[in-house]
């Protein structure tokens, strides 16, 4: 037996790299599959002004100010700060008005051309078409787009653990595989050097 013929070949260590790459391939594509996921199911309107929403089930939503955003054909790059806009929601079937308030944690998000934050929240009751309408106190202001969506935050929490397990587990199995290979190729060697000894001992 040569050196070339240890086993475990020393690929293995290729393979232990091979599995930290797709690992960290599987993080980000997982962190930007729920971001865009995310992103996707969030219904927009153009501020100042009204839309008829159908929000598909009960609980809270969020209220988010893309400063950046596209719709309707149209980009809009807008201040980080839109001071006196206020935000109006209405269930239109009961007529009754919603309370709104601020979002309970800061939420950031930044996609392709998209990004934005969380800046109020309301809780429907019930499924069905909501009228929020957004305008400026006692004075005008710029053209915005506002987009409001649920369990954005909570569904992201869900990607990055996902991810975080994907990236954590290949790396765990990668330093198992090279620790492994490591220790069976060191005890092969030491066996190898001890027969060449004999060997040359013999002759």
């Amino acid at each position: 037996m040569n050196r070339n013929d240890v086993s475990p070949n020393i690929w293995y260590y290729g393979l232990a790299v091979l599995i930290i790459v797709i690992g960290f391939v599987a993080f980000a594509g997982s962190i930007y599959s729920g971001i865009s996921d995310a992103q996707s199911g969030l219904l927009q309107m153009v501020a100042p002004g009204g839309a008829d929403l159908f929000l598909r089930e009960p609980g809270e939503y969020i209220i988010f100010y893309e400063n950046n955003s596209y719709i309707n054909g149209k980009f809009y790059s807008t201040s980080e700060q839109i001071p006196g806009l206020e935000i109006l929601v209405r269930e239109k079937t009961t007529g009754s008005d919603l309370a709104t308030y601020p979002a309970k944690s800061s939420f950031t998000y930044s996609l392709g051309s998209r990004s934005g934050r969380s800046i109020m929240a309301f809780t429907a009751l019930r499924a069905g078409i909501y009228q929020v309408n957004a305008s400026y106190s006692g004075r005008a202001g710029p053209k915005v787009v506002l987009a409001l969506g649920k369990g954005m935050v909570e569904g992201l929490f869900s990607s990055i653990m996902i991810s975080l397990a994907a990236l954590f587990g290949s790396i765990a199995i990668a330093a198992v595989i090279t620790l492994v290979t490591y220790s069976r190729r060191k005890k092969a060697l030491l066996r190898l050097e001890e027969e060449e000894r004999l060997m040359r001992g013999i002759h």
